[in-house]
């Protein structure tokens, strides 16, 4: 293969050739050029950050905090050869704020210095802007009771009772700038809501700070370590609930309800939590042990309700008492002991063969025509474990032939309880 010859004289003749080679020495010659000029040139640096300087010490000594310090960014124009400015970027560059001037809490306009920190050879003429404004304050943290403001809460006129709202949580702590916590007057929540509840509500409103003359605090500048409190506005339903009393230790043949007893208040207005208040029809002051009831007894009774339930009448004791005008009293010697249920395997036998004193109660008529013989003392076994030996044991007071009647008092008698032989 023939490799073409190369001629130089060929190239003279080539106007590519000539471009190019015009190009490349016009290069050549500025960049000789710009190498020797001495003369300096200027260029503006933009969007240069803006920092506190090592001063911020200073300031941390007096107790002072910069107030919406935020990022800060100024134009620095600075000069030097053409090829060193032209390779400048911000970060070469250390723009400060110098707080020598600052002596206390307020407002300031501080003047900025700019340091090259490149190591390039270069000069900073001028800063714009070429001061800041700069606030300045201790920072405080204080605690404000939270108070409810209601409005258009309502509920309806019968049947149902509004009782205190409940603020969680009973205050704020709010952090910021003295001056702007010293505005701060008072700190309130508001629930604004028309029309009547028929039930526990629950609202959960933005916590709101306000000055003296109830204006609105700007809280971008400060921290609270709550934003909302829960707002719970009970509503209960109220009722009229009869009152009762039961009774313990009832023999035989005696109806309660014939005794013949009065409770001072028959009903007692109370309010509850609408899903609770519903199951409840009557209400149980305590408990009268026959054995206790005696000629000219009456009883007095603390109203106790239900967690969660309000008296409305403030009605806070109850009486009961009895009409005793037909009844009478008169003691008894009982001879008549009976033993019942007593265990397998074992023998029980009575020491006692007569309780003295027995104190019945009943009407005036029955009694006249008692005697002994109408008593029983029965004493029943299973109500106690089985042990052989001798124990005293209570006995229950029967008149089975006798309605309304009643014994009062406790009474014991001695048992004698052995296994069988």
């Amino acid at each position: 293969m023939k490799i073409p010859k190369f001629h130089l004289e060929s190239l003279w003749q080539n106007n590519t050739f000539f471009k190019v080679l015009s190009v490349l020495i016009a290069c050549i010659i500025w960049v000789v050029v710009a190498m020797n000029m001495k003369s300096d040139i200027p260029r503006e640096i933009k969007e240069v950050p803006v920092t506190m300087d090592n001063q911020t010490s200073f300031i941390t000594r007096m107790g002072l905090t910069v107030i919406g310090d935020e990022d800060m960014f100024v134009d620095v124009t600075i000069e030097g050869q053409r090829l060193v400015v032209g390779s400048i970027k911000p970060e070469d560059i250390a723009v400060s704020v110098d707080l020598s001037s600052v002596n206390g809490a307020g407002s300031f306009s501080l003047p900025l210095v700019a340091e090259n920190i490149s190591g390039k050879d270069f000069t900073i003429s001028s800063i714009s802007p070429a001061t800041v404004n700069l606030k300045f304050d201790r920072m405080v943290t204080k605690k404000f009771g939270i108070e409810l403001e209601m409005e258009g809460i309502s509920v309806p006129e019968e049947g149902y009772l509004m009782e205190e709202a409940i603020v969680n949580p009973s205050q704020v702590s709010v952090t910021g700038p003295d001056t702007d916590i010293a505005k701060i007057a008072k700190c309130v929540v508001v629930v604004d809501q028309e029309g009547s509840l028929t039930e526990t509500t629950v609202f959960t409103p933005d916590i709101v700070l306000l000055d003296k003359d109830g204006n609105k605090i700007d809280t971008s500048g400060l921290t609270m370590d709550v934003k909302q409190a829960e707002v719970t506005i009970p509503i209960l339903k109220t009722v009229d609930l009869p009152v009762k009393v039961e009774f313990l230790n009832v023999p035989a043949g005696v109806n309660t309800d014939g005794l013949g007893y009065t409770i001072s208040n028959e009903t007692i207005t109370v309010a509850g939590p609408v899903d609770e208040v519903n199951q409840y029809s009557e209400l149980v002051l305590g408990y009268i042990d026959l054995k206790s009831l005696d000629l000219d007894s009456s009883y007095t009774f603390d109203v106790e309700l239900p967690e969660g339930f309000t008296n409305v009448g403030h009605i806070e004791t109850v009486t009961v008492t009895f009409d005793w005008s037909n009844m009478d009293a008169k003691e008894f010697t009982i001879t008549n002991l009976s033993l019942l249920n007593i265990p397998v395997g074992y023998d029980a036998r009575l020491l006692t063969e007569q309780i003295n004193k027995v104190k019945i109660v009943g009407p005036a008529l029955v009694l006249e025509t008692m005697t002994s013989d109408d008593l029983i003392a029965q004493i029943d076994l299973s109500k106690r474990a089985v042990e052989t030996g001798q124990f005293k044991t209570a006995v229950t007071i029967l008149a089975p032939s006798k309605n309304q009647v009643w014994a009062v008092g406790d009474y014991t008698a001695v048992v004698v309880i052995s296994e069988k032989q």
